[in-house]
C-alpha cells in the first residue's frame, strides 16, 4: 500500500488533463457561439481572441480553488484516505458525465457537475462513517461533515442564474434593439457608437479592473519583487474605488472616442465589440470554471503533501483539518492548464457539434428544427399568445407601430448567419457582466446557464421565436434545462456510488473504474463517429439533389434513386417473407430499416425550400420537378410505413396466421414486385426507358385485384376473421399504390432526363400529366 496513494495522485493528475479536455469541449459553446453565429470574422480569428482570454483568465483564477478544497464539506471530519477517495470519485464521475453530454451534442454545466460530484462523494463517505458500528454518531451530525448551508447557497445561486440570465437577456436586449433596430448600419455614427461604448466600458470595468482587484487582494505578494508596479496598481485600484463615477465617465468617454475613430475609418465598431466580448467571456469562463477542471487534483496534491509532511501516518487515521488552511496555487500550474484548454479548443471537433445546438435554438433565420415539440411547450406558447394579446391592447396602436418598426428586417438576411452583430454584442456584454460579478464575489455561477439563457432571452426579444418556430425552440430549451437538472442528479449518484466502492474495495475498484472510463470513452468515440458520418451522408445527399436539380448532374441522381429503391425493395421483401413465415426477426429488421429510410427522407423533405431557392436563377421547372419527385417518394414511403407496421403488429401480438392460399398469393405478388423493382433499377442505372414493360405492372395490378376478390368471398363465407382481413387489405392496397407511384416516379425521372437533354417542350407536357 506504500505506492497506492502516490499512484492515485499520478492518476488524478492524468485525469485532470482529460477533465480539462472534456470540460473545454462542453464549455467552449459559452464564449464562441455569439461570434460564430454572427460570422463576425473567420473562425481562426475568433479562436485567437478566445485563446488569449482563456490564457489570461486561467492566470487570475486561483481564488475560486476554495470551492474544490473546502467549499462543499469540512475536511476536519475526514481522514486522508476519505479525502482521496472523494476526489477520485469526483474526477471519474465528472469525466464520464461530460464526455457523454459532449457526444450527444448537448451543453451542460461543468460547475453543476463538479459541485454535485463533490456533494455525492462526500455524502457517501459521510454516511459510511456515521453508520459505522464504531462511530455511534446520530444522523443529524451529517450537517457537520457536509456544509449544507454553503451547498444550498451554491445550488440556489447556480439555478437562480437560469431565471436571472433569461430575463436579463430578454429585457436589456429589447431596449437595445429599439435603440439600434435591425437596420443598425444606418445608425453607426450615433446610436451604435453609444451602445458600443456602454458595452466596452462595462466589460472593461468588470473584467479588467475588478479582476485585478480580486487578484491583488489575494496574491499581491507574488509581485513583491516588483513592488513599484504592485504599489502603483494597488493605488490605482483604490483611486477607482473612491472615484467610481468619475472613472466610469472617463472610461465611457475613452471608448466613445475610440468607437468614433473606428466609424470614421469605415470599420463596423460592433465587430470589435463582439471580438472583444469573445475575449472577455473566454476570460470570465477560464477564471470562473478552471476550478471545475483542476481544483480537485490541486486539492488532492495539497492533501498528499500535508500527509507526507506529517510523516506518512496511517492514511485511515490521519485527520485532514490542515486542508482548511490557505494554500496558494502556483501560477505555472494555472498557465499549463490554460495551454491545455487552448489546444483542446483548436483541435477538438466536438466543439462544433455542441455549438450548433445553441445556434440552432437562437438563430433568426428559418431552417431545420433540431427538437420536436411537446405538450408543455405548446401550453407555454398558447399562454403567452393569449397574454401578449391582452397586454398589448393596453397600449395605443400608434405607439406599438412605432416600436414594431425597429423589429422589422428590410434587408434580406444571409442564410448562413444565425443572427446579427447587435444581438451577438448583447449576448456577450450581458453574459460577461453577470459572470464577472460572480467571479469577483466568489460565487460558482454556471457559465453555461448564463450564456445559454442570455442567448435564449435575446432571441425572444428579437422575435426569433415566432409562431413558426416558438414551440420547437421552447421544447429544445426545456430539454437542455432538463439535462442540466439531470446532470446534478446523475453526478451526485455516480460519484457517491464510486466513492462507496473505492472506500471498501480500494485497488480493485480503482482498476475497474479506470477500465470502465476507458470503455465509455471508446463507446462515445464510436457513437460520435457514427453520428458525424450520418450527418455527412445526409448533407452529401442534399447537395447531390441540389446538384442534380440545378446543375443537371444525372449521374448523381442515379446513385441517389438507386440506393433509395434498393432500400424500399428490401423492406417490402422482408415484410412479405416475415408475415408469410410468421418470423418476427425479418419484420423487426424491416421496420428498423424503414425508420432509417424515413429519417433520411426527412432531411430531403427539410431541404425542399432550400433546393427550390437554389433554382432562382434557373428555369422554374427545376423546382416543379423536385416537388413532384419528392411527393412520389413520400407516397411510396407512406405505403411502406403501413405495410411494415401492420405486418409487425400482427405477428408480435400473436394473431392467427394467414391461410395457406393467402401465403401463396402474397409470395406470388412478391415475385412480381421483385421483378418490377429489378426492371426499375435497370432503367435508373442505364438511364434508358427500353426496359419499361407494361405487362409486369398489369400482372401485379391483376394479381392484387384477384386477391382482394378472394378476400371478399372469404369474408362472406366466414373463412377470414377481422384481423386477417384488415392485414391482407392493407398489404394489397398499399402494394397497388407502390406499383402505381413507382411507375409515375419513373415516368417523371425519364422525362427529367429528356428535359436535361434540351427536349423541353415534350417533357413539360408529360410532367403536366403526372399527378402531384
Amino acid at each position: 500500500m506504500k505506492i497506492f496513494y502516490p499512484s492515485i495522485i499520478v492518476i488524478l493528475f492524468i485525469l485532470s488533463i482529460f477533465d480539462l479536455i472534456v470540460g473545454v469541449i462542453n464549455d467552449s459553446v459559452n464564449f464562441l457561439n455569439s461570434a460564430i453565429g454572427s460570422k463576425v470574422a473567420s473562425r481562426k480569428t475568433i479562436m485567437i481572441f478566445a485563446s488569449l482570454g482563456i490564457l489570461l483568465g486561467s492566470f487570475l483564477s486561483s481564488r475560486m480553488m476554495e470551492i474544490a478544497r473546502k467549499g462543499i464539506f469540512d475536511p476536519s471530519y475526514f481522514y486522508f484516505s476519505d479525502i482521496i477517495f472523494i476526489f477520485l470519485a469526483v474526477m471519474i464521475s465528472d469525466i464520464i458525465l461530460l464526455d457523454i453530454f459532449n457526444t450527444l451534442g448537448l451543453p451542460t454545466s461543468t460547475t453543476v457537475s463538479m459541485v454535485f460530484c463533490l456533494l455525492g462523494g462526500a455524502f457517501s463517505i459521510s454516511m459510511i462513517k456515521i453508520s459505522s458500528p464504531l462511530s455511534n454518531e446520530p444522523f443529524h451530525h451529517l450537517s457537520q461533515y457536509i456544509k449544507a448551508e454553503k451547498t444550498l447557497t451554491i445550488g440556489i445561486g447556480i439555478f437562480l442564474s437560469i431565471i436571472i440570465s433569461f430575463f436579463s437577456g430578454a429585457f436589456i436586449h429589447y431596449f437595445i434593439r429599439i435603440l439600434l433596430s435591425f437596420e443598425y448600419k444606418s445608425r453607426l455614427k450615433y446610436s451604435v457608437v453609444i451602445w458600443a461604448a456602454i458595452s466596452l466600458s462595462s466589460m472593461t470595468y468588470f473584467l479588467i479592473v475588478r479582476g485585478l482587484h480580486s487578484n491583488f487582494l489575494q496574491k499581491g505578494y507574488i509581485y513583491d519583487n516588483l513592488s513599484g508596479l504592485s504599489l502603483f496598481i494597488q493605488y490605482f485600484i483604490k483611486w477607482i474605488h473612491h472615484n467610481f463615477f468619475l472613472f466610469l465617465i472617463l472610461l465611457f468617454t475613452t471608448w466613445i472616442l475610440i468607437a468614433k475613430v473606428f466609424v470614421f475609418l469605415g470599420y463596423n465598431i460592433l465587430k470589435f465589440v463582439v471580438l472583444y466580448g469573445t475575449f472577455s467571456l473566454a476570460m470570465a469562463f477560464s477564471g470562473n470554471d478552471l476550478v471545475n477542471f483542476i481544483g480537485v487534483p490541486i486539492a488532492s496534491i495539497q492533501s498528499y503533501n500535508i500527509w507526507k509532511e506529517a510523516g506518512s501516518p496511517p492514511a485511515e487515521e490521519f485527520n485532514m483539518k490542515n486542508l482548511s488552511g490557505k494554500v496558494q496555487v502556483p501560477s505555472f500550474v494555472l498557465i499549463f492548464a490554460g495551454i491545455i484548454m487552448i489546444l483542446t479548443l483548436w483541435v477538438s471537433k466536438k466543439t462544433k457539434t455542441i455549438t450548433k445546438t445553441e445556434i440552432n435554438l437562437s438563430r433568426q433565420n428559418e431552417g431545420n428544427e433540431k427538437f420536436l415539440s411537446n405538450s408543455f411547450a405548446r401550453v407555454i406558447v398558447r399562454f403567452f399568445l393569449f397574454f401578449g394579446n391582452k397586454f398589448f391592447n393596453l397600449f395605443p396602436k400608434r405607439f406599438l407601430v412605432k416600436i414594431e418598426k425597429n423589429f422589422k428586417q428590410k434587408i434580406k438576411k444571409e442564410e448562413n448567419i444565425a443572427f446579427d452583430l447587435v444581438r451577438a454584442s448583447a449576448n456577450l456584454t450581458i453574459s460577461s457582466i453577470l459572470i464577472s460579478i460572480a467571479t469577483v464575489k466568489n460565487i460558482p455561477l454556471s457559465t453555461t446557464f448564463v450564456t445559454f439563457m442570455v442567448s435564449m432571452g435575446t432571441s425572444l426579444s428579437d422575435r426569433a421565436w415566432n409562431r413558426e418556430s416558438a414551440v420547437y425552440r421552447i421544447s429544445g430549451v426545456l430539454k437542455v434545462i432538463r439535462g442540466w437538472f439531470l446532470t446534478g442528479f446523475i453526478a451526485f449518484t455516480m460519484s457517491g456510488f464510486i466513492a462507496y466502492f473505492l472506500y471498501f474495495i480500494k485497488v480493485w475498484a480503482l482498476i475497474f473504474f479506470i477500465f470502465l472510463m476507458i470503455l465509455v470513452f471508446y463507446k462515445s468515440y464510436k457513437n460520435y463517429q457514427k453520428i458525424q458520418y450520418q450527418k455527412v451522408e445526409e448533407e452529401k445527399t442534399i447537395f447531390e439533389i441540389i446538384g442534380w436539380i440545378t446543375l443537371n448532374k444525372t449521374s448523381e441522381s442515379s446513385d441517389i434513386l438507386e440506393s433509395m429503391l434498393k432500400s424500399i425493395e428490401l423492406i417490402y421483401k422482408n415484410s412479405i417473407e416475415g408475415i408469410t413465415q410468421e418470423n418476427l426477426k425479418p419484420l423487426k429488421n424491416s421496420r428498423k430499416n424503414f425508420l432509417k429510410v424515413k429519417e433520411n427522407f426527412n432531411y430531403i423533405q427539410n431541404s425542399l425550400i432550400r433546393v427550390i431557392k437554389k433554382t432562382k436563377n434557373s428555369d422554374p421547372i427545376f423546382g416543379i420537378i423536385y416537388i413532384r419527385i419528392y411527393n412520389k417518394i413520400k407516397e411510396i414511403l407512406e405505403s411502406e410505413d403501413i405495410i411494415t407496421n401492420c405486418t409487425l403488429f400482427h405477428v408480435i401480438n400473436c394473431h392467427n396466421p394467414l391461410k395457406y392460399n393467402q401465403k401463396n398469393n402474397l409470395l406470388t405478388l412478391e415475385h412480381f414486385m421483385m421483378e418490377y423493382f429489378s426492371i426499375i433499377k435497370k432503367i435508373i442505372m442505364n438511364r434508358n426507358c427500353k426496359y419499361v414493360s407494361k405487362k409486369i405492372k398489369i400482372n401485379i395490378i391483376k394479381n392484387i385485384e384477384e386477391q382482394i376478390n378472394q378476400q371478399v368471398k372469404g369474408i362472406i363465407h366466414k373463412k377470414y376473421g377481422t384481423k386477417n382481413t384488415l392485414l391482407m387489405l392493407d398489404i394489397l392496397i398499399q402494394s397497388k399504390k407502390i406499383t402505381e407511384n413507382i411507375e409515375d416516379f419513373i415516368l417523371l425521372y425519364t422525362n427529367c432526363l429528356s428535359y436535361f437533354s434540351s427536349n423541353r417542350d415534350s417533357s413539360i407536357l408529360v410532367l403536366k400529366n403526372i399527378k402531384i
